[in-house]
């Protein structure tokens, strides 16, 4: 509610409670009745009473017209002002809508920029991971690789250090039997040449 609006509402407010006040005070039209019914007034008094009736006359229509033009004006009022009120909340709401339009074309615009740089980043560490991968991929093949010639060159040198080791004790295990059967058989044979010479003494 404007200023305008307050001022002229409570003039019509005034302007009511002093005509109401005005119309009370006047004396009515049958008071004259008094001499009908055996009252006596005086020719001062009733001239008096004349000159307040049309003083209280005056004001009542002076009253009345303001009272009138106030709420003519109070009602242009409200009316206009009402009318701009609404224009003025119409040119409000347009705005708005057309911030909030601007404000959801920019936020989906960086939602959309947001999720391009999301899989532009995604596709970006998928591939470093997967360079990484076959990098330790490899690397795991030269190493089980590498491993896997020297446990064979360490088996190869085991067996043949195991081999050569084998044929010695062999051909030692053979020196050593061909010596124990030639010390039997040189035994044997100075044992049968001492028995043959007791019985070739006794035969003589």
């Amino acid at each position: 509610m404007g200023v305008w609006e307050i001022i002229i509402g409570a003039i019509v407010l005034l302007l009511s409670v002093v005509m109401i006040i005005v119309i009370i005070l006047q004396e009515g039209h049958d008071a004259g009745l008094g001499t009908i019914t055996g009252g006596a007034d005086s020719f001062a008094k009733r001239g008096k009473a004349k000159t307040a009736d049309a003083m209280f006359a005056k004001i009542t229509k002076f009253v009345a017209v303001g009272f009138f033009i106030s709420v003519v004006v109070l009602n242009a009022i409200l009316y206009f002002g009402g009318k701009n009120s609404s224009n003025t909340g119409e040119s409000i709401s347009s705005e708005t809508s057309v911030v909030s339009d601007v404000s959801e074309g920019e936020t989906s615009a960086e939602g959309s920029q947001t999720s391009g740089e999301t899989s532009e980043v995604t596709s970006q560490t998928t591939e470093e991971s997967s360079a990484v991968t076959s990098q330790t991929s490899e690397e795991s093949s030269a190493v089980t690789s590498q491993t896997t010639e020297e446990s064979s060159a360490v088996t190869s040198q085991t067996s043949e250090e195991t081999s050569a080791e084998t044929s010695q004790t062999t051909e030692e295990s053979s020196a050593v039997t061909s010596q124990t059967s030639e010390e039997t058989s040189a035994e044997g044979s100075e044992t049968v040449s001492s028995e043959a010479e007791p019985a070739e003494s006794t035969a003589a």
